[in-house]
């Protein structure tokens, strides 16, 4: 009886200890500099066309298009030309090049586009990714609304 209640505490205490642990992986960094925000710096006559969903969220300081319902870092999202970030307190959201706010940090979002390498990334944004912007890399062609 004694070996049973050992057990069952211990199951109850990892059943516990799950939300708390979910919670913590899907924490938002913030930081006092703005985000990376990665844009292609020329508008693309041809872009990708497969889809992805997940969840727009802030990783070490990068915008990332996270799975629902696994865990994982997914994809750092390029963004494509004309896009930019509005910074509001702590709310952070995407705005496309005719001003519309397109996606929020903490959104589901379905986005058409692609993975691509990081020679690509770094040639068609003009610039080197910063260390804590790991890939995949997910090339942004368009929004899908719901």
């Amino acid at each position: 009886m004694r070996k049973f209640k050992t057990i069952m505490s211990i199951a109850l205490g990892i059943i516990l200890m799950i939300p708390i642990m979910l919670v913590a992986c899907n924490e938002n960094s913030t930081t006092s500099s703005p985000p990376f925000f990665p844009v292609l710096k020329e508008p693309q006559s041809i872009g990708l066309e497969a889809l992805a969903v997940g969840r727009l969220s802030l990783k070490d300081n990068c915008l990332r298009l996270t799975p629902l319902f696994l865990f994982g870092e997914g994809e750092l999202l390029i963004w494509p030309y004309g896009y930019t970030l509005k910074i509001d307190g702590k709310e952070i959201r995407v705005v496309d090049n005719n001003g519309l706010v397109v996606a929020s940090v903490g959104d589901k979002i379905k986005v058409g586009g692609g993975e691509i390498p990081l020679e690509m990334v770094e040639k068609n944004i003009g610039e080197s990714l910063p260390d804590n912007c790991p890939g995949p890399y997910w090339s942004v062609s368009s929004i899908v609304e719901e």
